[in-house]
């Protein structure tokens, strides 16, 4: 009878499949909510650092966005030709992020991107036909340069502008474009690494000096760099000197490097392959300490140039 009374006392305990576990005993399906987050929070981690190793690791020292060092008082400083309702090209535009800083100080202006490097422009390009999905936008805004194959530009421009150094990762080889970009009486703004000793250049300039190098790259002296400006047909407005910029840039992201690497070793211990992306951090890391060497030392030097595209009637 007392058997009876229990199994009724609960009349719906059967309709729904198995009575709950008894206080204490874990059950198999306890344990499935800590596998989905584990799974969720690898992921997670594959989408933050997706993309070619290398770029995401430059891009991981430098900025978002970026794969050269921010000289915020070089970016904030546009050529008065760069005014509102005039075409601006970024050359070396990387990621974006340069390209970003210029749209939102003049945004009147039309701004193109520009780019020598196929695989930051494979993947630039890739992050744009996903953002144009989104936004149902079809405006393109960067383009990929060929040195090889110097075709006119989709566009030209009243002021290009260098956000990498040209002469030390393409020597010359990108100018004769620069002059098809530029629009006649334009303005191009070139911020260069030269060589600034009459030594030969240290090792630090060899050896890693930055962990993207381009086989056309050229070590050339400021005068020399002139020389070849001119010889292509520019003509010289300001040089600045704005190495010990470089070097307040450098030394801050280096101060920043450890502290930008722990969540991407974070990131590892639930995806290893990531691994990739740090060891390409720190070749970047060791690149970027190369070169704040060569400029401590005397090796090097960074300086602003401005040339201008003569018109017609100043050939005359």
């Amino acid at each position: 009878m007392k058997r009876a009374l229990k199994k009724s006392a609960n009349p719906f305990s059967g309709l729904w499949g198995k009575r709950a576990a008894a206080p204490g005993k874990q059950t198999k399906a306890s344990s499935k909510p800590v596998a989905v987050r584990a799974k969720t929070a690898a992921e997670l981690a594959k989408r933050t650092y997706a993309g070619p190793a290398h770029l995401v690791a430059a891009s991981l020292l430098w900025g978002a966005g970026r794969l050269w060092p921010r000289d915020e008082v070089s970016e904030g400083a546009l050529p008065w030709q760069a005014g509102d309702g005039t075409s601006i090209g970024i050359l070396g535009a990387g990621l974006g992020a340069y390209g970003s800083v210029v749209r939102s100080q003049v945004p009147t202006a039309t701004v193109t991107e520009f780019d020598w490097r196929s695989d930051v422009a494979r993947w630039r390009m890739e992050q744009d036909q996903a953002s144009r999905a989104e936004t149902t936008s079809t405006e393109k805004i960067f383009y990929e340069i060929n040195p090889g194959i110097l075709l006119p530009p989709p566009m030209r421009c009243s002021c290009l502008i260098g956000a990498e150094p040209v002469f030390a990762q393409t020597g010359s080889s990108l100018l004769l474009w620069a002059r098809l970009a530029l629009v006649s009486g334009g303005t191009m703004v070139l911020e260069e690494l030269a060589v600034d000793t009459p030594k030969p250049p240290s090792k630090e300039i060899h050896n890693g000096w930055m962990a993207r190098s381009g086989q056309n790259a050229q070590w050339l002296r400021l005068d020399e760099q002139e020389a070849v400006l001119r010889r292509n047909g520019f003509i010289f407005g300001k040089i600045r000197e704005r190495t010990g910029a470089h070097l307040r840039a450098l030394n801050l992201t280096l101060d920043m490097a450890e502290q930008r690497l722990e969540p991407l070793n974070e990131a590892i211990k639930l995806v290893p392959s990531l691994q990739n992306v740090a060891d390409h951090f720190n070749c970047e890391r060791n690149a970027a300490k190369n070169r704040l060497k060569a400029l401590e030392h005397g090796a090097l030097a960074v300086y602003r140039i401005e040339v201008i595209k003569p018109r017609a009637d100043e050939l005359i």
